[in-house]
């Protein structure tokens, strides 16, 4: 049974080392499978060799019975005719005690292979433990490792969320990338692509529509005031541009969002006032509606 629980242990062993490659550097789990299989040799051959003298010392003890059988019969006889010659008797009294000589030598010789192999069993088993708790040892090393390097990356990407784009060469294409982003949720990192397209193109066709779209994405963030500015910026820039009307729009909301009513219903107005037909006109007049009818509940502040 310990023969085979060492042999399971090996072969376990080995497998889990080769189901960890991903952790276990290719060089270092080929060696250590290598190991493994030279202990399960070297396991398999004593185990072999434990077989073959407990054959040998069974078909010895065999003929040892065989032989005192035959002994004692004749030593029956010797006694039953003992008047006829004395002498046999004390010759069946040596071959005995020759016979029982023989046979604890043999014995003894057994019992020290037995003890050899034993020995060199529990060296294997504590090798082989070894070995296991080195590769657990080297696995935990190794994930450690992995979640460091993990959480490297990830701070690098909150640092920069592009390290890992490409920056397309054309304005169009480039444009493209940071407005895809946008709508996909990652605010910030298209809010980087708009504001290095801007650097690299500020007079491109895109140019007011990319300042646009950073102001958009600081209000997606919940970033107001910031995005006010951002908002300003367009109108100012780019005061006949294609977003110069929804600019004013989302500057209205930006100090709406920030409870300045006061502050929003100049450019809300305005809005509906120049765009009268734009989409948005509508919203824009209940917004006005609203914000009107809670400056008028509004408790005057103390002093006025």
């Amino acid at each position: 049974m310990a023969l085979r629980s060492l042999v399971g242990l090996g072969t376990l062993l080995a497998l889990s080392w080769a189901a960890a490659g991903c952790w276990v550097k290719k060089d270092v789990g080929e060696r250590m499978a290598a190991d493994i299989l030279a202990l399960q040799a070297e396991l398999q051959a004593i185990k072999a060799a434990q077989a073959e003298q407990q054959s040998a010392l069974a078909a010895r003890l065999e003929d040892a019975d065989r032989r005192l059988a035959e002994l004692d019969l004749a030593h029956g006889e010797t006694r039953r005719t003992s008047g006829r010659n004395a002498a046999d008797a004390e010759v069946v009294l040596e071959q005995l005690k020759g016979l029982l000589m023989e046979l604890r030598g043999q014995f003894e010789v057994t019992a020290f292979r037995v003890d050899k192999i034993e020995r060199k069993l529990n060296i294997i088993h504590t090798d082989l433990s070894d070995q296991k708790a080195e590769a657990r040892r080297r696995e935990d090393e190794a994930r450690l490792k992995a979640e460091l390097e993990a959480r490297k990356r990830e701070a690098d990407a909150r640092k920069d969320p592009l390290a890992a784009i490409q920056r397309p060469a054309k304005q169009e294409d480039f444009y493209k990338l940071a407005y895809g982003l946008l709508e996909g949720g990652q605010t910030q990192a298209a809010r980087q692509l708009f504001e290095e397209f801007l650097s690299r193109w500020p007079k491109d066709g895109y140019a007011d529509n990319a300042l646009y779209w950073i102001a958009e994405s600081l209000y997606a963030e919940g970033k107001f005031r910031e995005a006010a500015l951002s908002f300003q910026r367009v109108r100012q820039e780019f005061p006949k541009g294609d977003k110069s009307a929804d600019a004013l729009l989302k500057l209205g909301y930006c100090f709406l969002e920030l409870h300045m009513d006061r502050e929003a219903l100049p450019f809300l107005k305005e809005f509906v006032a120049t765009f009268s037909s734009h989409p948005q006109a509508g919203k824009a007049r209940q917004k006005i509606k609203d914000a009107e009818k809670r400056l008028k509940t509004a408790k005057p502040a103390k002093g006025r």
